[in-house]
């Protein structure tokens, strides 16, 4: 079996910068997305630039960040102030008919430009808070992805059910993950390869050694899922980030320190998982 350990929000915060690089050099990741519109996104394509074995993907993103265009032309997404809207609030424009494909798609494209145009190569696209896969939103990313030949997208998610991040979360992950089963790999399999992902419900810093380990051999016994994806959210723990994101509850420096636990390498090694990136996949 073979696992890619991705760094989610490059791009974030420079602490956030900080924690992927250093999880790259001196742990197991091999693979992040940069989010384009993140306060720390130039200082992110500079590192990129500087670690060309490192896989990077484009973290879309259409809720909580400050978008690339203009707001004032993203009206039918940000109606008032500077800020794409909640997740929650997204969610309602959709379903009430409100939202202009037309700009979804010119901001993403814009995302995915910035760092095209900086010099970086792309491998995959997954986005912030799972957005890429909502309902209208999924045919604009498929339409991303044939218009820039983006070999992978992320779509299934097969983490075991566990109420450990709470109620609210494991209803989120029946729903993303019957959503995902049902229509949205269909729709993308045509276009691009899909490798399975576990992390949404440990998203944060929840993922421990022995939870990751149990996770992954049980996987392994599953011929339908040679190559898996670990999402994590590695930073330093920085002041500024904790401060600014205090409301996702994330402990950044947890996920930093699993990546580069030596002890997790062997672990790995003994029961035959071998790191590997989107690259090596493709």
């Amino acid at each position: 079996m073979r696992v890619i350990f991705h760094g989610d929000d490059f791009g974030l915060t420079s602490g956030v910068n900080r924690g992927i690089i250093r999880s790259f050099r001196e742990g197991l990741l091999t693979s992040a997305s940069i989010l384009a519109a993140g306060e720390a996104a130039l200082e992110a394509m500079s590192l990129a630039r500087d670690a060309p074995a490192l896989d990077m993907g484009v973290h879309l993103t259409l809720c909580d960040e400050r978008p690339v265009l203009r707001p004032r032309d993203l009206s039918s997404i940000i109606p008032s102030g500077d800020r794409f809207p909640s997740r929650n609030r997204l969610l309602r424009r959709i379903f009430s008919g409100q939202i202009d494909y037309r700009e979804v798609g010119a901001e993403w494209r814009a995302q995915v430009e910035t760092i095209l145009h900086a010099g970086i190569r792309i491998s995959h696209i997954d986005s912030h808070q799972f957005v890429h896969l909502f309902p209208g939103l999924l045919s604009v990313c498929l339409k991303i992805v044939r218009a820039y030949d983006i070999p992978f997208v992320r779509d299934a998610i097969v983490d075991p059910a566990s109420l450990k991040a709470g109620l609210r979360r494991l209803i989120q992950w029946i729903g993303l993950a019957g959503w995902s089963r049902l229509y949205a790999s269909r729709l993308l399999a045509p276009a691009c390869r899909v490798i399975p992902s576990v992390g949404f419900l440990s998203a944060g810093g929840r993922l421990t050694r022995e939870a990751l380990l149990h996770t992954l051999t049980r996987l392994q016994s599953k011929t339908s899922a040679p190559t898996v994806e670990v999402i994590l959210h590695p930073g330093t723990g920085d002041a500024h980030t904790l401060y600014i994101y205090r409301h996702w509850g994330y402990d950044w420096k947890r996920d930093l320190d699993l990546l580069t636990d030596a002890g997790l390498k062997n672990d790995l090694a003994q029961r035959g998982i071998q790191p590997t990136s989107f690259g090596k996949e493709r």
